[in-house]
Parts: structure tokens; sequence; C-alpha cells
């Protein structure tokens, strides 16, 4: 995990205001990357998920305050589940 600046975000997102923002990465049987950002609230969050440019490539979901949006190009269902269920327990 690395913090990133509002370039590695879409136009349509730069516009809500965000705490941090971060690149983050997986290495496992499957490698899994992604950008995670940090908004004052979950309305904020989930706003963002709202305006997102989604495509087959993107895997969005919001957990309280944070977005997260996985590139799934190439990347199993299945991992990507498992890096969603990781991530998600790792915020509460």
């Amino acid at each position: 995990m690395t913090e990133a600046g509002p370039d590695v975000l879409q136009e349509k997102l730069r516009t809500l205001r965000h705490e941090k923002i971060w690149k983050v990465s997986y290495k496992g049987p499957q490698d899994v990357t992604g950008i995670w950002v940090m908004y004052s609230g979950e309305t904020v969050a989930f706003e963002a998920m709202q305006r997102l440019n989604k495509g087959p490539s993107i895997r969005p979901f919001t957990r309280g305050p944070f977005l997260v949006m996985l590139d799934a190009e190439g990347v199993p269902p299945q991992a990507l589940g498992d890096f969603q269920e990781g991530v998600a327990k790792a915020i509460h």
C-alpha cells in the first residue's frame, strides 16, 4: 500500500473531497492491484461509487468511508472475492 495523489482517480471522482488515496497491491496466487480512497464519510464513498465509470476490468466496493476499486483484468472472480473479503476484514 503506497500513498497516491488525486491524478490516479477518474475525473468524476476528483471533485469529491477525499481524505487519502492509496495504490494497493496483493501478491499471492493471483496478484491483485487497485486504488483505495478514504472519504469523509460513508455517503460520500457511496456517491463516488455511483459516479464511477465502471467497466469490465473495474470491480468497486465500499466499506464505511472507503471506496476500493480493484483492477479485475485477467483476475479470476474467486481471487477478487478473496481480496475483497480480506480488505473488508482489515477495515473493520
